[in-house]
């Protein structure tokens, strides 16, 4: 089952990246890798090793909560993370799939917020932007997705400072939000940056789990020099739309560039 194969690819994931230490388990100089071997996660979970390798191998589709509970604990995941397994696990099969709002109410958000923002909805598809976002993005081609944008795009290598740390942050929000069952609307999107994109297959790969946190965003703008954006997330529940804004602090030099962008002097 569909359902069983997701589980198994990112139980098998999530151990070869587990700290055998974190694990509470002694390293040893022999070992070739440093995750945890199916021996080690069945042990540490109080399951048969029989039992965890059909689980891997997506022939146990539907596990209990408390197996589900106690690998996660293993694993080391968050809580976002040990959500998420257990919607792999038990995945809403009546959910409707999910439908993009209405465009016109997403320009009507993001119009309201004196700063950037950007609308989208879980895909990542760009619904919407203000004024100061459409000048921040100006001349990003693929901009009608932010993956695409991220990934597909040369010139967003060199105007994130931090590239490689956001680009990791995206790929995992992602997978948040698209990756369960039920959620095939973004196959296509995986599909294409997996082709196109060496780096977005290899952290795809590595089903990373997390959505997007308050953090600073560090932007390089021509002829404004760099930027120290934080980054804000707003869920709009009822319209299945998130808005990122970057805002500067008061008073800084990010603040003063970004503002001289709005009177249209840069």
């Amino acid at each position: 089952m569909r359902e069983g194969r997701q589980l198994g690819a990112f139980l098998t994931a999530r151990r070869k990246v587990t700290l055998r230490e974190h694990a509470g388990l002694q390293t040893s100089g022999r070992r070739q890798t440093s995750g945890l071997s199916r021996e080690e996660v069945a042990r540490l979970a109080g399951i048969s090793h029989d039992y965890y390798v059909r689980i891997e191998q997506g022939r146990v589709p539907h596990p209990s909560s408390r197996v589900l509970d106690a690998l996660a604990q293993v694993l080391r995941l968050d809580s976002e993370a040990t959500r998420y397994l257990h919607r792999l696990a038990n995945p809403c099969t009546d959910e409707p799939p999910a439908v993009d709002p209405p465009e016109a109410r997403a320009s009507r958000l993001v119009d309201r917020l004196h700063w950037p923002a950007i609308a989208l909805n879980r895909r990542m598809d760009v619904l919407a932007r203000n004024h100061l976002a459409t000048l921040l993005h100006g001349g990003l081609q693929h901009g009608d997705n932010l993956m695409r944008m991220l990934f597909l795009n040369p010139v967003a290598h060199e105007g994130i400072l931090e590239w490689d740390q956001e680009a990791a942050l995206h790929v995992a929000h992602l997978r948040a939000t698209t990756g369960v069952s039920g959620h095939s609307f973004a196959a296509e999107l995986v599909e294409e940056l997996s082709s196109e994109s060496r780096r977005f297959h290899e952290l795809w790969r590595r089903h990373d789990v997390r959505l997007f946190k308050p953090a600073p965003l560090r932007l390089r703008y021509r002829g404004l020099g760099d930027l120290t954006l934080e980054r804000e997330t707003l869920l709009v529940a009822d319209a299945d739309m998130f808005i990122f804004t970057l805002e500067p602090e008061i008073g800084t030099p990010s603040e003063r560039a970004l503002s001289l962008m709005a009177s249209g002097w840069i």
